[in-house]
């Protein structure tokens, strides 16, 4: 351990003086102790001889020598003290390691809500419950996006309250679910607009008031996340993650790991340029310390592709510019079991949590105190004993 002076200046400006004190002194008794001789000398010419025979009696000897030690221990012991108490000014300290805990996490969940991915989007987020009741100390965030994106969730450290909106996000998937199957048992698709309305006339109220009943609780997330869909199409995968991306407050700062797990297809259906692209939005967040994780379904769930988009062309644009942010891409199985994916990822070394050290100075006045608490102490007792 290497002690060290906080302030040198102080110790070395308060140094001299006492030895600049002590050396004055020392040459102010020698001096006064040549005088006294030569007084003595004189004296004995003038009727005081019998105080020289006493200065030779073998007890006043021993008596001087003991005088003689008490002033070098009081001297010694009140400048050693004065010498320790200049070192204090000084501060001396030294640095040491101290553990300031662990590098907690903000963790972003970014879904992609389009109707293609409300398999996987279901399964994901109830697998993420578990997950999220073990991350104390951590913040979780949800962003959600299709032709727009709306910050669902933003980052909080209240995991019962995070759960409630992963189990809203659920009832929302599950709803799409059964719009899906509405529309394909009943073959909607193929249908114009006032087929569709004569279909809808021709249900019996209750089933009628139930599917409007389906259909307000959807808008209440679709109609935020699908504005302007036909002007700009829909899945904006690069907009949805740059958005996510500036969610994170304090994006310079590198207080905490920053991670994005998002759920997407990569089927981009835009129908004009989008403002952000994916491989754009990718380097942004790896520019800023970012790990983003993607999720993609299986290749039978890809649904209502584009001339020019496969599962391989897909996959594998997202799986590159994915992995340039320092994360990894997942393929989930056909029964969309998402449960070992999450595992992975949460095993992944951009995942970990590292321990925050930091190096402080600390005082450590204690072996100062001491001396010169003995230096004390050996002045008293000299001048207790007759200094």
């Amino acid at each position: 351990m290497e002690i060290t002076l906080r302030n040198p200046s102080s110790a070395w400006a308060t140094a001299a003086v006492v030895i600049l004190a002590a050396v004055s002194i020392l040459v102010y008794r020698i001096i006064r102790l040549r005088k006294s001789i030569k007084d003595k000398e004189k004296k004995q010419f003038r009727g005081y001889s019998a105080m020289w025979i006493a200065s030779e009696l073998p007890s006043y000897k021993r008596r001087l020598a003991f005088y003689i030690l008490l002033k070098v221990i009081g001297f010694a012991g009140l400048a050693t003290s004065l010498l320790s108490a200049a070192y204090l000014m000084g501060r001396p300290s030294y640095n040491k390691k101290i553990d300031a805990g662990v590098k907690r996490r903000d963790i972003y969940l970014c879904l992609d809500v389009s109707y293609s991915l409300y398999e996987l989007n279901a399964d994901f987020v109830e697998n993420l419950e578990d997950v999220v009741r073990g991350l104390e100390g951590d913040r979780v965030g949800i962003s959600i996006f299709n032709t727009s994106t709306v910050e669902y969730m933003p980052l909080t450290t209240d995991m019962d309250f995070t759960i409630d909106k992963l189990k809203e996000l659920k009832e929302y998937f599950v709803l799409q679910k059964e719009y899906m199957h509405f529309r394909e048992i009943n073959g909607v698709d193929d249908m114009t607009d006032e087929e569709f309305i004569e279909l809808l006339e021709s249900m019996p109220k209750e089933e009628y008031d139930d599917f409007m009943d389906m259909i307000y609780q959807l808008d209440l997330i679709d109609k935020g996340v699908t504005l302007d869909s036909k002007v700009r199409g829909s899945s904006l995968i690069g907009e949805g993650l740059a958005s996510c991306l500036f969610n994170f407050p304090y994006l310079e700062e590198a207080e905490r790991t920053r991670v994005i797990i998002m759920v997407s297809d990569n089927a981009q259906a835009e129908e004009m340029p989008p403002t952000i692209e994916l491989a754009e939005a990718a380097k942004m967040c790896k520019n800023n310390d970012v790990a983003v994780f993607g999720i993609f379904p299986p290749k039978e769930a890809l649904r209502d592709l584009r001339e020019y988009q496969s599962f391989d062309s897909l996959s594998s644009d997202m799986r590159q510019n994915i992995r340039m942010t320092g994360g990894e891409f997942y393929v989930v199985g056909s029964d969309f079991d998402t449960e070992n994916v999450i595992e992975q990822i949460r095993s992944h070394e951009a995942m970990q949590v590292d321990e925050v050290s930091v190096n402080r100075q600390v005082d450590n006045p204690n072996r100062a105190v001491m001396i010169c608490i003995v230096g004390l102490i050996l002045f008293v007792m000299a001048k207790g004993a007759g200094t």
